[in-house]
């Protein structure tokens, strides 16, 4: 029940901020977007209370930095702050990827080829079309992109354990985190499109709110299934 009423709030506050771009409030955006992670950080920190295991540390911390880099990016009057932003989501990521890591090595999951070699070309071509707009940011762009294309080939991995469910949510999560920085760095940098701003807000609220429900679902799990013993 704590969980609907969770997700349920979140779904509140997510849509006023989606209403408040879709009609141009810039208020209701700017006061929303702030809420959307420590949402997601109180729920799933009060749905883990007590529970002894430090990938629950991993997951808040990643949180936080998105949190953090939501603030910077929403600053557009300075450059510099994109930069700052950027930086953030990187240490998100690099998070991420070290909590998918453990999963995967908890889980037993073997690497992949399969899963390496798409996710790899996404990453060439995408940036191979960014390169001749991006400037002094050429390098940041890269060296985000490689980490973010890397937290995405280790949740596609998840879709081998057990717990199939929280599997689909981390691989879905990270589709939807990359399918919302891919039409950023689109729009920022190559070719600006129309609602950018929604499609960018949408997928990457739904890609925190998958997130979150996979690492509170594979960790209740876990804490579950060690009980028994």
């Amino acid at each position: 029940m704590r969980k609907i009423v969770w997700i349920i709030g979140f779904s509140v506050v997510f849509l006023f901020h989606l209403a408040g771009i879709i009609h141009e409030i810039v208020w209701l955006a700017k006061l929303t977007k702030p809420m959307l992670i420590p949402f997601l950080g109180y729920f799933f920190w009060d749905l883990t209370y007590g529970i002894k295991n430090r990938l629950i540390t991993l997951f808040l911390v990643a949180l936080l930095f998105s949190w953090f880099g939501d603030l910077l990016l929403m600053n557009t009057a300075d450059p510099s702050f994109f930069l700052y932003g950027l930086i953030c989501f990187l240490v998100a990521q690099l998070c991420y990827s070290y909590f998918f890591y453990r999963i995967m090595g908890q889980q037993k999951i073997k690497f992949s080829w399969l899963l390496f070699f798409p996710v790899v070309i996404y990453y060439a071509v995408l940036i191979s079309w960014l390169a001749p707009q991006l400037g002094g940011m050429k390098i940041p762009v890269m060296i985000y992109g490689a980490v973010i294309s890397m937290m995405l080939l280790l949740a596609l991995h998840l879709l081998y354990m057990p717990a199939i469910r929280a599997g689909r949510l981390f691989a879905l999560g990270a589709v939807f985190f990359v399918a919302s920085d891919s039409a950023l760095a689109i729009n920022k940098f190559s070719a600006p499109f129309p609602h950018a701003a929604l499609v960018i807000m949408v997928t990457y609220g739904l890609a925190q709110l998958l997130l979150t429900n996979g690492a509170l679902q594979y960790i209740l799990r876990e804490k579950s299934r060690h009980s028994l013993f």
